[in-house]
């Protein structure tokens, strides 16, 4: 009985499956049915716009079109790299104290033109002051005994250890005179270029100490823009490409070599830094300011060249129109680099050809042509 249950239920599951099978199989017909009645549907539109664009076609063919041409001949044509870079100056510098002490007096302020050289902070220098006072007068005492001593040496007078640690005393002497001195020329900061004091960091009354930013100085005469540049340029920009570079926010454009391209690429972004050196004699350009820039990284002396907007594309690839005694034709063409509205043309156009450069969206091959120029 159990058996006859079994075999009772496999069957029923069996007779489902085909029930559901069927069901996919009608449902499948009825999908692949409705999508024929649809591509008809459609074929029908097509073919009635089909009628129709050829009406207008024709007409277009039969009526001459306004248009300007232009002859192509070999010109000139460059191409840059666009990017951004930011102003910096060659001597921008954190100035700090090589001694600690007490400043005393702040000589100058902030925006204040001070040449190389110039007193800028001096720090209590009283202290070291007595010590060099001190050990001038040793170091005269010490002097004036060794001179006596080398009379009585040079007599074979005296014993040879009196007149050696006479001699050392008096050179020590010198040697810690000479660092006194150096020591106390370092308790005033001086400018260690020309420039313009940019920012003071501390106040009289407070304490210097070695390694602690006093000011910056920078000399904004001279500055050069930095930008980073990708890799796959490395091959192309070297030291005296030409650049343009502009500050939209200053309305100032200039001209200038590149000076400086980087030999390492930074593994973090692919780039590698170039640098562009500026005169800077108004000083307009501050550090930190952005910059545009144009990279020349081709150039062609003999380029047949069209306007960038002429340029159609299709399923067979690019094209334009050429005049053909009076007649628009289709010409396939292969772009190159484009600059601007600008397009260089490396193959399907040749010298004296007629492209059409206005009215060409109006027209299709074969169309007549009312040429305005």
């Amino acid at each position: 009985m159990k058996k006859l249950i079994k075999l009772f239920c496999i069957a029923s599951i069996l007779v489902v499956s085909c029930g559901e099978t069927e069901l996919n199989l009608e449902e499948k017909k009825t999908q692949l049915k409705e999508l024929k009645s649809q591509l008809t549907d459609i074929k029908s539109q097509i073919k009635e716009l089909q009628n129709e664009l050829n009406g207008q076609l024709v007409d277009t063919k039969q009526k001459k079109v306004p248009v300007r041409i232009k002859e192509l001949e070999e010109e000139l044509f460059y191409h840059f790299i666009e990017q951004t870079g930011k102003i910096n100056s060659n001597e921008n510098v954190v100035v700090s104290a090589e001694m600690a002490g007490l400043i005393t007096h702040l000589d100058v302020k902030e925006g204040q033109w001070v040449n190389k050289g110039s007193s800028i902070i001096k720090l209590d220098s009283e202290i070291m002051k007595s010590n060099v006072e001190e050990l001038i007068t040793a170091l005269e005492f010490a002097e004036t005994t060794f001179e006596r001593q080398k009379v009585l040496w040079d007599k074979k007078i005296g014993s040879e250890i009196q007149y050696l640690q006479i001699k050392n005393q008096y050179e020590s002497l010198q040697k810690k005179l000479e660092t006194a001195e150096n020591q106390l020329k370092k308790l005033t900061i001086k400018a260690p270029i020309n420039g313009v004091i940019e920012e003071i960091f501390l106040n009289q009354g407070e304490f210097a100490n070695p390694g602690r930013p006093a000011f910056r100085m920078v000399n904004p005469k001279n500055v050069y823009v930095e930008a980073e540049v990708a890799e796959r340029y490395a091959n192309i920009l070297k030291v005296n490409t030409p650049v343009k570079v502009n500050f939209k926010t200053l309305g100032i454009d200039k001209e200038a070599p590149l000076s400086f391209v980087g030999q390492v690429i930074n593994p973090e972004n692919g780039t590698f830094k170039i640098k562009i050196n500026l005169e800077n004699p108004n000083g307009f350009l501050k550090p930190n300011g952005m910059a545009s820039l144009e990279i020349q990284d081709y150039i062609n002396e003999n380029a047949l060249v069209v306007p960038s907007q002429i340029v159609k594309k299709d399923m067979q690839g690019d094209y334009l129109f050429v005049n053909k005694n009076g007649q628009a034709e289709k010409t396939y063409i292969e772009v190159g680099l484009s600059q601007g509205n600008k397009s260089m043309i490396k193959s399907g156009l040749k010298i004296g050809d007629e492209v059409i450069i206005e009215g060409y969206s109006e027209i299709i091959g074969g169309s007549l042509l009312d040429i305005k120029n």
